[in-house]
Formats: structure tokens, C-alpha cells, sequence
């Protein structure tokens, strides 16, 4: 059962951004040689543009935090020793987290109640359209809980540290390494 929903979890983080995102660039390009080519613009292109870029941005969102990869900012919090920085990056993910979870039920009622309206050319219900974000709301908190369960462990020193936390301390001690250790020539 485990590796059932592992397998559907890859299809909607990995496969659903991959194909909404080549359905997307070939409409696209579609859409550029009809319009500027052919003098005769395709009108159900944008339809599928936008509902391409928004599953490719909402489920490769998901993806990038299951990896670890997403945008944060760490300047004050890579400075610190392991304790400390599981602290503040616990207490932060705890308000991402609560954030998030109190906005799964009312995007969830929203999905299904706008699904009496369709798209305009494909007649597609607005459900299908704005569902995925509830699953973004759902995976992004589970992987926030997961860093919490982690941070958890730090500050009680069954763990020594968070994997994203030591690889930036290991890059800021390798550069100041690299600063003191390199001879400056200054020029007149």
C-alpha cells in the first residue's frame, strides 16, 4: 500500500508538472506561429496555458520542498550553532504549517463550490482548475511537519543536525577558509 501511494505521490509531484508543462510550451508555441504566422490566433490556447502553468507551478512547488530545494531564507539562522538554528526554523515552520493547514478546508469547500462555473472554450469545471491547490496546501505541510519532526529531534540531541542546516555550515566555513587562506595583492 505504501509504495502504491509513494507511486501516485511521484505522479502527481514528478509526471503531472512534467506533462502540464510540455502540453503548456507546445500550446504556446502553437499559439505564436498561429497568431503571427498564420494571422489567424487559435482561441482555446489560452485556456490551456494557464491551467498548464498553474498544475506546473502548484504540483513542481510540492516536488521542490519533498527535495528540499525551495527558496528559503537562512542568512540568520545558517550562522547559528545546530540548537539554536532548529529553534528558529522550527518556530518558523510551525507558523507555515498552522498557516497552511487553516487554509485546507475553506480551498477545499471553494474548489467544489466554483465547480457550477466551466472554462470558456473546453467547458472544464472550475474544480478540476483550482483542486490541485489543496493538494499543494496538504503536501507542503506534511513536508513541513516532517521538518519539524526533524527540528524536534535536534533540539533534543538525538540528532546532531539538520541536513540543510550542516551543508551550509560546511559552504560558509569552507568560504571563510577560503578567504583567510588566499594572499590579496593590492595594486597601486
Amino acid at each position: 500500500m505504501k509504495r502504491i501511494l509513494l507511486f501516485i505521490r511521484d505522479i502527481i509531484e514528478i509526471y503531472t508538472p512534467v506533462v502540464s508543462f510540455v502540453v503548456m510550451f507546445l500550446t504556446f508555441i502553437l499559439q505564436v506561429f498561429s497568431r503571427y504566422v498564420l494571422r489567424n490566433p487559435i482561441v482555446w490556447s489560452m485556456e490551456i496555458i494557464v491551467i498548464g502553468f498553474v498544475w506546473t507551478v502548484i504540483f513542481g512547488a510540492c516536488y521542490t520542498m519533498r527535495r528540499r530545494s525551495h527558496v528559503k531564507f537562512t542568512m540568520i539562522y545558517d550562522r547559528l550553532s545546530p540548537r539554536p538554528a532548529a529553534l528558529i526554523r522550527m518556530l518558523g515552520n510551525l507558523i507555515i504549517a498552522g498557516t497552511f493547514l487553516s487554509l485546507v478546508y475553506a480551498s477545499y469547500k471553494y474548489s467544489f463550490f466554483i465547480g457550477f462555473q466551466k472554462t470558456a472554450v473546453f467547458r472544464v469545471s472550475y474544480t478540476l482548475v483550482f483542486l490541485p491547490f489543496v493538494y499543494f496546501l496538504l503536501s507542503i505541510t506534511g513536508y513541513t511537519i516532517m521538518e519539524i519532526i526533524e527540528d524536534i529531534k535536534i533540539i533534543k540531541g538525538t540528532l546532531p543536525d539538520s541536513v540543510d542546516h550542516k551543508t551550509a555550515m560546511t559552504a560558509a566555513v569552507q568560504a571563510d577558509s577560503s578567504d583567510q587562506s588566499s594572499p590579496r595583492e593590492v595594486q597601486k
